[in-house]
């Protein structure tokens, strides 16, 4: 599966949040390809590292005359410390020798193919008193379940990366309409179930494709024990079913999340890895 769908991770209002304004990028011709360097600085040295909450970053733009090997090759040497994850839809993996990292991808042009697992759990919780709610100011509250959910696996994250990337969900949604939440509620008790941030929603620029990316997300203890997650992200697909839709679950090289996403029937489509120095 190939798209050409525009990746929210390179807008520049989100990569100011992400970077605290600390961030760089090669530029080909007049614009017509970029290629954004988010900068970090420790003990005096400045080095390009892949900021948190922002899966793919690496060439974008409309020209056929640069790759993303060139723009490799252009990184001043001056940065001694390189690790970037770059995204594979400019000029397609045939032309990057790198490592690359799993990734599974749902085109939405057609009903997907879930599998008896996740129809079964569907089933079940369609059976109960479950509202799910959209919303565009809820990015604190979703942020709060995925942390009390996943954030003993995550402990890398500080505080003020949680800060920035909500900084981040509020410019996209603030200039571009490209955020919104979903939430799962107990219709009669009122209790929160499960929350998901989703990133891409926005027609950006006159792209025919767009990309949904389910980002940040998480079960609530009630909901767990539901199977919550699986009603969230059906909901989510079922309200873009039919158009020019990719649903990108972000992921994963974790076993049993892998194993998750591929209820859902979607494809493995590999991203990048560039490392270079120390």
């Amino acid at each position: 599966m190939r798209s050409k769908a525009p990746l929210v991770y390179a807008l520049s209002s989100y990569l100011d949040a992400l970077c605290d304004g600390h961030w760089s990028a090669l530029i080909y011709g007049d614009y017509e390809a970029v290629f954004p360097l988010p900068l970090k600085t420790k003990w005096g040295i400045e080095y390009i590292v892949q900021p948190v909450f922002c899966q793919q970053l690496g060439a974008f733009g409309s020209s056929q005359s640069i790759r993303t090997i060139d723009f490799i090759a252009a990184i001043p040497n001056r940065f001694l410390r390189v690790r970037l994850q770059l995204n594979p839809y400019f000029d397609g993996e045939a032309s990057i020798a790198l490592p690359s990292k799993t990734n599974y991808i749902l085109s939405l042009a057609e009903p997907p193919n879930y599998k008896k697992d996740c129809r079964k759990n569907l089933s079940h919780l369609r059976t109960l008193p479950i509202v799910y709610t959209n919303n565009t100011q809820s990015f604190d509250e979703v942020v709060a379940v995925y942390r009390n959910a996943w954030g003993d696996k995550n402990v890398q994250l500080s505080d003020r990366d949680y800060q920035r990337f909500i900084a981040g969900c509020r410019q996209l949604q603030t200039r571009y309409g490209a955020a919104k939440t979903l939430t799962a509620t107990n219709s009669e008790t009122g209790e929160l179930l499960g929350a998901a941030i989703f990133l891409g929603f926005a027609e950006l620029g006159h792209a025919q494709q767009k990309h949904m990316h389910y980002v940040c997300a998480g079960p609530t203890e009630p909901g767990k024990l539901l199977g919550i997650m699986h009603g969230i992200i059906d909901q989510a697909i079922q309200q873009h079913l039919g158009g020019p839709t990719f649903f990108d679950f972000e992921g994963s090289s974790i076993p049993s999340v892998a194993a998750f996403y591929q209820k859902f029937g979607p494809t493995n489509t590999p991203f990048y890895l560039f490392r270079r120095g120390i």
